[in-house]
């Protein structure tokens, strides 16, 4: 009789071990912290260039401007490429991860689980950043559109790194500023013989950041953005970028830097796994775990 109820105990035992345990890998009961380390680099020189030009790549955080119009053109496309990526491609992870939240939060609200105040707050505080209707608008406003279509945009609107609101301004996007309360510079317009005002950032990780919360917010680029939540690729999505510049021919433009280039092969791209991972706060999980059953 002992003996069996010793059996018992132990397969009580046992079970409560593999509940636990498949409970915590899972991770079902606590969003983890995303975080991720940089290679922060200065570039006085070609030479802080990382090449990089096949996954995965090094998260690189780079300070500073190359004058890339010293650079003879073969070599400078390489190493605006090289110098874009890691932000491009750091900042798509970031709002992927965002995304995963916001549908953590989604589902723990349709099985009617209790939200923590820090995911509380984070689906608020997302939802006036990106100026969203509901969850659905807010999680089509945050799927990234692919590298390929951000670098042509980058490669185009900066004319590859040569001009003077790339270099002085870090602005590869040649994003334009309506107002004096941003940090912006002022620059004199050849062709249109008038003076402008462009957005001016501190380095290319916060210009490529600004750039995806600038798409993600108008209302001019509501299709682009339905359609980018349908996958479409750049080829698709270039299409529907017309408002973007004020050139007829500006979305043939972009198509033929993507497919001359050969960018879609970016698309892919993933980060180097040794320079990121998501944070465990075990605590955290036993509370929300206890919060759901008990």
């Amino acid at each position: 009789m002992l003996k069996t109820i010793k059996v018992i105990l132990l397969v009580l035992l046992v079970g409560f071990v593999y509940v636990v345990v498949n409970e915590v890998t899972l991770f079902n009961y606590i969003y983890p912290e995303y975080r991720i380390k940089f290679d922060e680099v200065e570039v006085v020189s070609s030479k802080s260039i990382k090449i990089q030009d096949q996954t995965p790549i090094t998260p690189v955080k780079y300070s500073g401007t190359l004058d890339f119009d010293t650079i003879p053109e073969g070599a400078r496309k390489i190493l605006f490429i090289s110098y874009m990526l890691p932000a491009i491609v750091i900042e798509r992870d970031r709002l992927l991860d965002y995304l995963n939240h916001i549908e953590f939060i989604e589902n723990r609200m349709i099985n009617k689980r209790a939200l923590r105040d820090d995911d509380l707050l984070f689906f608020k505080e997302m939802m006036i950043k990106y100026d969203a209707a509901s969850i659905k608008d807010l999680k089509i406003r945050l799927y990234p559109h692919p590298v390929s279509l951000v670098l042509a945009q980058a490669a185009l609107e900066s004319g590859w790194g040569t001009s003077n609101v790339f270099s002085k301004a870090c602005n590869p996007f040649g994003i334009m500023s309506f107002s004096n309360e941003e940090q912006r510079r002022r620059f004199f317009n050849a062709e249109q013989q008038t003076e402008v005002y462009v957005r001016c950032y501190s380095n290319v990780n916060q210009a490529v950041e600004h750039y995806f919360l600038f798409t993600a917010k108008l209302a001019s680029y509501e299709k682009f953005r339905k359609k980018r939540w349908e996958r479409g690729s750049s080829i698709d999505l270039v299409k529907l970028l017309k408002s973007y510049h004020e050139t007829n021919d500006y979305t043939l433009l972009v198509e033929s830097i993507i497919q001359k280039n050969d960018f879609e092969k970016y698309d892919n791209v993933t980060l180097d796994r040794n320079y990121y991972a998501y944070q465990n706060n075990y605590w955290q999980l036993i509370k929300s775990y206890f919060a759901d059953y008990f």
